[in-house]
């Protein structure tokens, strides 16, 4: 069976995740290759899955949310996008490509005050729930991406050009409100925690648009 190569690009606030997602399936595109454009948490290709993403980000409900319901809010995107997206389509395009995932969800969640081993035990259960012996998708949660593109930056920095750019929420959004000792250690979380999947890292700071994507071509084994 065909399998599509399944690609996280992970990284803080402002680092370039999304500019880099763009370039990266516009590039395979113009190859030849069929790819799937998704992100987490949250697509628009499955509905419910935004529903849920501003119950959790949105910062009008911040003072509502408890630990542990932000987690399982974030899970229950993991586990209908996986589900309902990728899984069904791993035998029908050449690349899965994804603007966040796994990794984000351990270093913010860490952040945020939940345990890293009840994250991994969540993020465990939604991944073997979506895996079985036919479609052969991974049933661990480090192991489903065939690579992470982890892009690191100044975490100040990044945070600021994110709050200067167009708010997806009028209450602004509930991670960055947090503010910069909050991204400095999610940037942290992610330094370590990244060791875990199959990172190649990049550091953005100083460098063009097109240095960086020359880079996840490179470490994608696709450069020209």
């Amino acid at each position: 069976m065909k399998k599509a190569k399944y690609i996280c690009l992970e990284g803080t606030e402002g680092v370039g995740k999304t500019t880099q997602t763009q370039l990266l399936v516009d590039t395979l595109k113009a190859r030849g290759y069929t790819v799937l454009q998704t992100k987490e948490p949250g697509t628009s290709l499955v509905p419910l899955t935004m529903i849920l993403r501003g119950i959790m980000l949105d910062n009008q409900y911040d003072a509502q949310m408890t630990r542990p319901a932000r987690e399982f809010i974030s899970q229950a995107i993991r586990s209908i996008h996986l589900e309902q997206l990728v899984v069904p389509n791993l035998d029908k395009y050449d690349f899965i490509i994804q603007d966040r995932g796994i990794l984000s969800g351990y270093a913010y969640g860490t952040g945020c005050g939940n345990q890293l081993g009840f994250l991994k035990q969540l993020s465990d259960e939604v991944v073997g729930s979506a895996s079985t012996d036919d479609n052969g998708f991974s049933p661990y949660a480090t192991k489903i991406y065939d690579s992470v593109i982890y892009l690191r930056g100044d975490s100040k920095k990044g945070l600021a050009k994110a709050k200067a750019a167009k708010q997806e929420y009028a209450a602004g959004d509930a991670m960055e409100s947090k503010g910069d000792s909050f991204m400095e250690q999610v940037s942290f979380n992610m330094d370590f925690m990244s060791e875990s999947f199959n990172t190649v890292r990049i550091d953005v700071d100083g460098k063009s648009i097109e240095e960086v994507h020359n880079e996840i071509l490179a470490g994608l084994g696709l450069e020209k």
